[in-house]
């Protein structure tokens, strides 16, 4: 099974034994990464103009995934600069974790994870993110459709599409 490098970029600005970017690091899923890391990875940037689409997949297996775990409220598109890479965002999903569940767009760093993995075709891997946390199986039933829907657009346009179809023509992120 082929399965991309997951990269943390970790600042310590929650509760460790809370924080599902760690949780992946213990488990042998990713690994922790400091500013100067090597590379030039799929960089999740919620400030990016970019969407996280299925052409990807191929960038994502070569260079790995790379995810800033801050917290919501000190997130600023300062800490996104100087990172190397590819920057994009994920089109709209609902929070399943407990702290934001059912917001849009204000994902845990696993739940981004996953997305990413799931959106670029990378099921198996996403799977077994989804066994990480009992609250990441209410991330995959909230989003079940839009994953699938997402993963199926073939280009960035499609995939703007099918956000419009969603969302409307403002959607929340």
């Amino acid at each position: 099974m082929d399965i991309p490098r997951i990269m943390v970029l970790y600042f310590k600005e929650d509760d460790p034994s809370k924080n599902t970017s760690l949780k992946m690091v213990r488990m042998g899923l990713a690994h922790k990464v400091s500013r100067r890391y090597r590379g030039r990875p799929l960089v999740l940037n919620p400030y990016s103009e970019k969407l996280v689409y299925r052409g990807l997949r191929e960038y994502v297996l070569r260079n790995g995934i790379l995810v800033l775990d801050a917290s919501w409220r000190r997130l600023t598109p300062e800490k996104f600069r100087g990172l190397r890479g590819l920057h994009a965002r994920l089109p709209p999903l609902l929070a399943g974790n407990p702290v934001n569940y059912g917001k849009p767009c204000i994902l845990s760093s696993i739940e981004a994870v996953a997305a990413t993995l799931y959106i670029t075709g990378f099921h198996e891997a996403y799977r077994r993110l989804l066994g990480l946390y009992k609250w990441m199986e209410t991330f995959h039933t909230l989003n079940r459709d839009l994953l699938e829907d997402y993963y199926r657009a073939e280009t960035p346009s499609d995939l703007l599409g099918v956000v419009r179809g969603y969302w409307g023509g403002s959607p929340p992120c």
